[in-house]
């Protein structure tokens, strides 16, 4: 393992306004430290274009290189991808869904990881179907796409995983670690978040995005360890996309 590795936060926004939150911290295994970059903040996507990553690090820390040849794992709060039954509805492919006891339970609206989430956790993520949230997901995903082909990114788990994979982009979930909205997070996380961010703004769940990176890349951190995919929805999160979280909840 790299003796550093870089951790970007990014709490997606929509195509329009100034909430994309954006952070960036550092572990350092030789320190056995985490090390926040410049300053969380929060930033709209450029006028009449896209966001880059390099316009993504630099408004945090505009030291960072983008080309930089640490590891480097996005985190990010959005879905990266949609339910297959609704890929297969919207191609025209025969799919019959009945109606279900509970709103979870709709393959139209809701994915094998939201589904998983809800059962271990009890939290029930936000449709991109269904809920608001569909404006962040096209960001999301239309950006990681850009950056897999411009940067080198692999987005995780839909790409082939490789050990000397360095650039790496994972969907996560920061309302799991939070009692609401405007709370800090638990006791257990908020110990490696920087101290001068407010809770309840984009910039705060950004820092918790650039911990769950962080946590991905690194197998000594003090982090509490990631729920990867099972093996026998491999699969169905390959298409989908899986929601990287704590274990320990």
């Amino acid at each position: 393992m790299a003796p550093k590795v870089i951790g970007i936060g990014w709490d997606v926004g929509g195509w329009l306004g100034s909430n994309h939150g954006v952070a960036i911290c550092e572990w350092d295994s030789t320190k056995q430290t985490i090390e926040w970059k410049g300053a969380p903040t929060e930033i709209s996507i450029p006028n009449s274009g896209r966001l880059s990553l390099q316009q993504l690090i630099s408004s945090v820390d505009d030291t960072l290189d983008s080309d930089d040849d640490r590891r480097m794992i996005i985190g990010v709060d959005a879905p990266l991808g949609y339910p297959k039954a609704f890929k297969q509805l919207i191609n025209g492919e025969i799919n019959p869904v009945d109606k279900p006891e509970k709103e979870i339970q709709n393959p139209l609206a809701y994915r094998y990881t939201d589904r998983a989430i809800y059962e271990m956790l009890g939290k029930k993520p936000l449709s991109a179907v269904f809920d608001r949230i569909g404006n962040n997901t096209t960001v999301a995903m239309s950006h990681a796409k850009l950056w897999e082909k411009r940067d080198g990114f692999k987005i995780y788990p839909m790409e082939k995983q490789g050990k000397e994979d360095k650039k790496i982009i994972i969907e996560v979930y920061p309302a799991l670690l939070k009692a609401s909205k405007k709370s800090e997070a638990h006791t257990n996380i908020r110990q490696y978040l920087p101290t001068n961010i407010k809770p309840g703004t984009d910039a705060y769940d950004a820092c918790i995005c650039a911990l769950y990176a962080i946590a991905f890349g690194v197998n000594d951190s003090p982090l509490p360890n990631l729920a990867h995919p099972p093996t026998h929805e491999k699969e169905t999160v390959k298409e989908e996309g899986w929601i990287y979280y704590f274990e320990k909840g």
